[in-house]
């Protein structure tokens, strides 16, 4: 992986180790530089969005390299379920993956399999790729080295997740629960309210359950009394929005300051 020799451990972890991370999404911006830029602004990991972005994987292939040597580590959200998005991408070096609409133990188990080495899963092996900085591992420990530090997160954001999560729970090799509260919502038919109602309701519930299991949560939440109260019950894995909503609210910052100024100003 890109950054397995950090000096502070891999995400994965860090996680484990009790702390708390912060990320955002990247569903639009392309740039070879994007993790030193993220790096700089104190961001621990960067999801590319492969389900509702347009990332192919000749442009991550492009971009994770920018990564190296970084504290901030990129993580890449599937489409779907598959092995032609997960082989290639383990391949390519990223630091975990997240899966969406998880609903079932058939879906966790799949996702487990899909991610790890044997025996805890059925990856395949292929060196001599970004992951092993294009070497042929000797020693035979690489294997379980990538198992320790590539991070598994599953979304759960619909009614039927939700109503499967005590078996989802039970699948060995789940990293991180994650809420997706747009999604929950629209499955659930009710507003999407991470402050109350029903999809906090449902959120926490997902979250106390997950900590009562030892697995991480993992919100998208920006509201820091929200963050606060959410880490209580076991969320550690947080994305403050993503880089469209970011890199509007910078522009509209900026304009809006200069037109206020130009209308006191200019005649």
């Amino acid at each position: 992986m890109i950054n397995r020799h950090m000096a502070d451990g891999s995400l994965r972890r860090r996680l484990l180790a009790g702390e708390m991370v912060y990320g955002l999404f990247i569903v639009e911006l392309r740039a070879p530089g994007m993790g030193v830029l993220i790096d700089t602004a104190g961001y621990d990991f960067a999801i590319f969005d492969m389900e509702h972005g347009s990332y192919t994987m000749s442009e991550l292939a492009a971009m994770l390299p920018g990564f190296s040597g970084c504290h901030c580590v990129p993580l890449v959200r599937v489409p779907t379920v598959r092995r032609e998005f997960f082989q290639p991408l383990l391949d390519l070096g990223v630091s975990g993956i997240v899966v969406p609409m998880v609903e079932s133990a058939v879906d966790a188990r799949m996702c487990v399999d899909l991610m790890k080495y044997p025996p805890a899963g059925k990856r395949g092996v292929a060196y001599c790729r970004p992951h092993s900085f294009f070497k042929n591992p000797t020693g035979g420990h690489f294997p379980e080295e990538a198992n320790e530090n590539t991070l598994l997160v599953l979304q759960i954001e619909t009614a039927k997740g939700v109503e499967h999560l005590d078996e989802i729970l039970a699948v060995p090799g789940i990293d991180v629960i994650f809420v997706g509260d747009a999604d929950l919502a629209q499955s659930l038919g009710c507003s999407d309210n991470m402050e109350r109602g029903q999809v906090r309701d449902v959120a926490e519930r997902i979250l106390r359950t997950a900590n009562s299991r030892k697995i991480i949560g993992g919100v998208n939440v920006v509201d820091p009394e929200i963050i606060a109260k959410l880490h209580e019950i076991g969320a550690r894995f947080v994305t403050l929005t993503g880089d469209v909503d970011l890199f509007i609210a910078g522009l509209e910052k900026v304009i809006k300051n200069q037109r206020t100024w130009s209308k006191g100003t200019v005649h």
